[in-house]
């Protein structure tokens, strides 16, 4: 039986080296004859974090909700590709995934319960 994959993710407060540590993570795997991919959190490349990035560079405004769920829907645009990896043996290294989200919304005043 084959390996699967593992999933990693690197969460903290901003500028405290996440994105710095999960590149060298992934740098590391792939150059010791693993694999690995990288994904950070919210992709802005995904249709909802263009949303995400329009909001947090401030030429939209967003609801607390819809902003959770946008930051939830982008996770989902990837949920594929993610299982997809895991399920080859590739590790899956996130910067930044669930937990920011919950975080971020909780200090915008939604209730934990809400966003769990």
């Amino acid at each position: 039986m084959s390996r699967r994959g593992a999933l990693i993710v690197f969460e903290g407060l901003d500028r405290s080296g996440k994105s710095t540590q999960a590149k060298r993570l992934a740098d590391k795997v792939n150059s010791s004859g693993g694999q690995a991919v990288l994904l950070p959190f919210p992709d802005r490349q995904e249709p909802f974090g263009q949303v995400i990035d329009r909001y947090l560079r401030k030429e939209i405004d967003l609801c607390e909700r819809a902003l959770h769920l946008a930051f939830s829907a982008n996770r989902w645009e990837k949920a594929a590709l993610i299982e997809e990896k895991i399920a080859a043996g590739v590790d899956v290294i996130c910067d930044r995934y669930c937990f920011s989200g919950v975080a971020y919304s909780i200090a915008k005043g939604l209730s934990c319960s809400s966003v769990l």
